[in-house]
């Protein structure tokens, strides 16, 4: 992925760019996928990527296993002896880096709920479980949430980080045996919720954390391939790395080619856990090709990087400003009890389409830059003194 050079830059082993570009990417689909939902306004090169973008949350979850077990990777893969991490210091990291942004943006869901519906014990509720991040273990803070509608990823994050310190140096040790176990346990879940499918249960089952465990097999092992191949001789040989870009390139063609099978199926949601797999695999394989191949400019390696660090915020934001912004607010402007998109106006739909894109994007950044990056400083230099102090 990148311009041509006869000397090859030297691959980035601990950070590739290609995992910023797919961050971006699964970011953008998850977007889209919600912008569209309250606009229509679609695009016809990318409508597929609007109808499908919720299996951008799969990317994310795949790439977040990528990225975290990238270091256990690279340890073994040099024989060198693996991270000593604690568990209380990850935990403390991890919350550092995510529960700032989030807290923030359930403090507005949480006062938009209370100006819609007033407060009450449901949405009591509500909130302890969005506080304690587990309300996607509750159908009613989960399906029928007032709060952040999007946020019931970060349970699926937060039981994955909670076995991490445990599940990644048994995966350097004993990569197949755990990586086989994490799959295992995602085709059982998934040959049982798959004969439930159109019943009440089956949306409150298909994106719990034992259908993702496979996925992140898929981006702990894509982590482990790139490790062992990121470094040798043929790192230095121009066609080599060509040719991982080409691979790079058909994997993006094959992932396009699955999100329009994913777009037009009739049964969205039973095609995407019986598809999740093959999904993940190509988005994996995108990461690595790209990672392996040929390096970008650094001033696009920058950009991406930027673009990927304001995914986070962007994320929590997008979706409940949106829906704010269309109900609430009436913007851009519209009266009765009918949406304009639902009377067929295109001029509407489109000025909602940029409206909704440019709040999403400003909130978002404004969030990381004001918000997500400076709490996550301060914390971390919270927790360097403490350590000092104990060290005294």
């Amino acid at each position: 992925m990148g311009v041509l050079s006869r000397t090859p830059a030297p691959i980035d082993c601990d950070r590739p760019a290609s995992a910023d570009f797919l961050r971006v990417l699964a970011a953008w689909a998850v977007g889209a996928f919600h912008i569209w939902q309250q606009s229509w306004y679609s695009r016809p090169a990318a409508e597929h990527w609007l109808r499908a973008g919720s299996v951008g949350v799969d990317f994310l979850v795949m790439l977040s296993a990528f990225c975290l077990f990238l270091p256990w990777a690279n340890a073994a893969a040099q024989g060198r002896p693996l991270p000593q991490t604690r568990p209380a210091e990850f935990y403390r990291h991890r919350a550092a880096r995510l529960l700032p942004a989030y807290y923030a943006s359930l403090l507005f869901s949480l006062a938009l709920a209370v100006y819609r519906s007033g407060w009450s014990r449901a949405l009591a509720v509500d909130l302890f479980t969005h506080l304690t991040l587990t309300q996607q273990l509750f159908p009613a803070c989960y399906i029928g949430t007032q709060l952040n509608a999007v946020s019931w990823t970060l349970t699926v994050f937060a039981l994955f980080y909670l076995v991490f310190p445990l599940l990644a140096p048994l995966c350097a040790r004993h990569p197949l045996p755990v990586l086989g176990a994490l799959c295992g346990v995602q085709l059982v879940y998934s040959l049982w919720t798959l004969p439930q499918y159109g019943g009440y249960a089956y949306p409150l089952l298909f994106n719990q954390f034992p259908a993702f465990c496979g996925v992140l097999a898929v981006g702990m092992a894509a982590a482990l391939v790139f490790a062992r191949l990121a470094r040798g001789g043929w790192t230095q040989h121009f066609l080599l790395r060509a040719g991982c870009t080409v691979l790079g390139m058909a994997a993006l063609v094959r992932l396009n080619a699955l999100m329009h099978a994913q777009a037009a199926a009739a049964e969205y949601q039973r095609f995407q856990l019986v598809n999740r797999m093959p999904l993940v695999i190509a988005a994996a394989a995108v990461v690595v090709g790209f990672g392996l191949g040929l390096t970008l400019p650094a001033p696009v390696q920058r950009l991406l990087r930027g673009l990927a660090a304001l995914t986070y915020s962007f994320y929590l934001w997008h979706q409940m400003l949106t829906v704010f912004l269309k109900y609430d607010l009436h913007l851009p402007a519209w009266q009765g009890v009918t949406p304009p998109n639902q009377l067929g106006d295109k001029v509407w739909m489109h000025r909602a389409d940029m409206l909704y894109w440019a709040a999403a994007l400003t909130v978002g950044a404004a969030a990381y830059f004001l918000l997500e990056k400076p709490a996550a400083s301060a914390l971390h230099q919270i927790a360097q003194k403490m350590r000092a102090e104990k060290a005294r």
